[in-house]
């Protein structure tokens, strides 16, 4: 293990050694924070592929099924094995807040999934796991995209864990993530007077159980930290889920990894940010990977949530805060480490109005999370037109959509340079 240099430093002492004195091409594998590991030249094949420090791979494929366009993105980067290994625990994370185009298309879930699977030697497990904050009574969190009629693919989420658990996959499973705190809408003295009667009504008819936590051993929860970013005087906080597997019994800290009997494990956890590309709406513009973080975050930490007083919700941070409370969530809790943004379905005015929307048969991909959610939306959504397709224009720089990936680059997360963003390309209709 090297003392901790940076990338460029890194780059140049190599080069430098390398022509010296054995003139050969020589990689390096970027591993768990800014450690570096050198292979030799028989495992470069084995090694995570280097991105140019100054540019950002984006991975975009067309014109085939999902499981196509899905199977040729990943062959592009690579293959499966470059972004996950044998041993891992890969939580993916959908959009099942909504329905038709709303939500992470589930064919191209398949895929992914099928092709984890297919590792020689597999033996770790994949989760689906999701918040869309709505609490409610004992199975009431399977709603919207986990068991709709009106899907985004051939299946919704519930029946995509069907299909894995009926050909032998007991290693597929799904988490669904409760907020922690108690959800108001308003701070008036009704509210407040009503509030605790509400919690109690819901203990009593069996609602699961929600609550904030600090560590695994406490079981499963969210964790609300010390972090913070503010935003125009506007306060929130970083949050996490901590979950325990379904399969394996393992819990899950989606900050720190892995934990069983009683101390973390160092079982590798992979997070794939799994989106959909679509116009949010007035507040948002563009919704794709960026804003598919806040399913993953308490949204009962800060308003609308009671508590802690003080303090805003990711969305209620406002625009552009949004972007820069993700991007400090990328920056001190976790970053995904693959970000995939389904584009089958895409509505260019409506997550759910189909007569909104179209099919761009798309798949794009990359490891950075702010250029992939601008070349979505220039060179997908945008195209598409409509009504408010102004809001969808990355390049207005007074659009909600703009402004919030800005203060999440500001953040050091990505590029919004198109000059650095390096895009390999694949066609299905111009083969052959």
């Amino acid at each position: 293990m090297f003392n901790r240099i940076t990338r460029r430093e890194f780059i140049k002492k190599v080069s430098v050694t390398l022509t010296a004195f054995l003139g050969i091409a020589f990689l390096a594998k970027i591993v768990k924070g800014k450690d570096i590991v050198m292979d030799s030249p028989e495992k470069i094949k084995d090694s995570v592929p280097m991105q140019d420090e100054d540019r950002s791979d984006i991975y975009h494929a067309q014109n085939g099924t999902p499981e196509q366009n899905t199977a040729k993105v990943i062959e592009m980067m690579g293959g499966i094995e470059r972004s996950i290994g044998k041993e891992d625990i890969v939580v993916i994370k959908p959009n099942a807040q909504w329905w038709n185009q709303g939500m992470t298309n589930t064919n191209s879930m398949k895929m992914f999934i099928e092709l984890v699977l297919a590792i020689p030697g597999f033996k770790g497990e994949v989760i689906i796991a999701e918040n869309h904050h709505c609490y409610g009574p004992k199975n009431t969190c399977n709603i919207r995209g986990w068991n709709t009629q009106m899907r985004n693919g051939d299946y919704n989420y519930n029946e995509l864990i069907d299909y894995f658990q009926d050909k032998g996959h007991a290693n597929v499973t799904k988490y669904h993530w409760i907020n922690g705190g108690p959800f108001g809408l308003d701070d008036t003295l009704k509210a407040k007077v009503l509030r605790p009667i509400k919690e109690l009504v819901k203990k009593i008819k069996g609602y699961r159980e929600r609550k904030t936590i600090s560590h695994p051993r406490e079981g499963d929860g969210y964790v609300w930290t010390d972090i913070e970013f503010t935003y125009a005087g506007k306060k929130t906080k970083m949050s996490y889920p901590i979950f325990t597997s379904a399969y394996s019994g393992v819990r899950i800290d989606f900050k720190n990894g892995a934990w069983k009997n009683g101390k973390y494990t160092g079982q590798p956890v992979k997070f794939i940010n799994f989106a959909v590309l679509n116009h949010h709406s007035d507040f948002a513009g563009v919704t794709s990977s960026v804003k598919n973080y806040l399913g993953v975050v308490d949204m009962t930490c800060g308003y609308q949530g009671v508590e802690p007083q003080g303090y805003h919700n990711f969305h209620y941070i406002g625009i552009p805060g949004l972007g820069g409370a993700v991007g400090t969530f990328m920056n001190t809790i976790r970053k995904a480490d693959l970000n995939i943004v389904t584009a089958e379905w895409v509505g260019f005015g409506s997550r759910t109005d189909t007569d909104l929307a179209a099919k761009p048969k798309a798949i794009i991909a990359s490891t950075d999370p702010v250029a992939l959610d601008y070349y979505g939306a220039k060179n997908i959504l945008y195209p598409l037109g409509g009504r408010v397709s102004h809001l969808n224009d990355p390049d207005d720089r007074n659009g909600p959509f703009r402004k919030y990936l800005e203060l999440c680059h500001a953040q050091g997360i990505g590029t919004l340079d198109e000059a650095k963003m390096n895009v390999k390309k694949f066609d299905f209709n111009k083969q052959g």
